[in-house]
């Protein structure tokens, strides 16, 4: 049975809402009947009713956590650094999982907002017309993670139009002219939007026309990756490409492996987001690495500072990792020697 503030009460010989008081850090006591009565608490094994609390208060410090299970390797350094920030606060996660058929994400979502609330944060994810409307009908913050929804919801995330920048000025300074874009192919989705017009637009910051066949794959999934050197064929059209996940470069990896594709001598390979993946790779990946435990971190603090508001987007630092796989083509001879040696005479 239960341990009760009524039971601490009778132990103490206080009255309960007395006990209630202390515990809950309200009204003026004693030091000594402060600790005598936490003392008890302790003891006797009681757990606070954080609902109850929540309800006799009108405020919740619970927040909910939306991530999809067919996920990214980076949710759990988001999940981590939220969970930081919110045990340093004295907040509370409620984590689900979304599936990927629509009523079964709708029946989750009913069942999560039939919790008391603060906040739903939605962990990258891109969410029906239908599920998004029972979120939006709730009484309650929302805000995205890793993610854009071009709708209103406050966002944290990356920079991706300008990460691309600083990955073809990169690419660029190693001597790559015919570059590549794998897996923001999505027209729906804002971030591969985000991310297919930073790649054009910072090709011709460089002088290079973009070849709209160089933008490909829909999913950032490892077959992306892994179907990537069979779809465009060998010789290759472009000396780099840029994987949009470090699952789809590792995948784009092995594919030229299997094909006899050297990297990085034949095809050099960059990725975005930098998980540990890159670092167990061989060769090691080259990777923007996104900062998503400050992602996680900011997501509790602002929640918590109520300083969320409809279409704010706050980025969160981004940072180039050199690994193995990106060569260096420094000067024309060598791009020529390069493309030479894919087109024998």
């Amino acid at each position: 049975m239960a341990i009760t503030i009524k039971d601490i009460a009778n132990r103490a010989g206080i009255s309960a809402a007395s006990v209630s008081r202390i515990l809950t850090n309200r009204g003026r006591f004693s030091a000594a009947t402060a600790q005598r009565v936490r003392q008890l608490a302790e003891e006797m094994g009681y757990y606070k009713n954080q609902s109850a609390a929540d309800l006799s208060q009108k405020a919740s410090r619970v927040i909910g956590v939306l991530v999809p299970t067919t996920h990214t390797n980076f949710a759990d350094e988001i999940i981590k650094g939220m969970q930081r920030q919110a045990f340093e606060l004295g907040y509370e996660l409620l984590i689900v999982f979304l599936e990927n058929d629509v009523q079964h994400q709708i029946k989750t979502v009913k069942s999560l907002l039939s919790r008391q609330l603060l906040a739903v944060v939605m962990l990258a994810v891109d969410l029906e017309t239908a599920v998004f409307d029972v979120l939006t009908a709730a009484d309650t913050h929302l805000l995205s993670i890793s993610n854009q929804l071009n709708n209103g919801i406050p966002s944290i995330s990356s920079d991706n139009y300008a990460m691309m920048h600083t990955i073809v000025d990169y690419l660029y300074d190693q001597g790559h002219r015919q570059v590549a874009l794998i897996g923001a192919a999505d027209p729906d989705s804002v971030v591969a939007t985000l991310r297919r017009q930073g790649f054009i637009d910072a090709l011709a910051k460089h002088g290079i026309r973009y070849n709209p066949a160089l933008i490909w794959g829909i999913d950032n999934a490892y077959e992306t990756g892994l179907e990537t050197i069979q779809n465009f064929g060998v010789p290759l059209p472009f000396t780099a490409v840029i994987g949009s996940a470090d699952i789809v470069g590792i995948g784009i990896l092995n594919a030229a492996k299997d094909a006899g594709v050297a990297v990085p001598d034949d095809l050099s390979i960059i990725t975005v987001d930098g998980t540990n993946l890159t670092q167990i790779t061989r060769p090691r990946l080259t990777a923007v690495q996104q900062d998503f435990a400050q992602m996680g971190e900011l997501a509790i603090t602002t929640i918590a500072n109520q300083t969320l508001s409809p279409n704010t987007i706050i980025f969160t630092d981004v940072e180039m990792r050199p690994g193995d796989t990106v060569a260096s083509l420094s000067t024309d001879a060598d791009y020529r020697s390069y493309k030479n040696k894919e087109n024998p005479q």
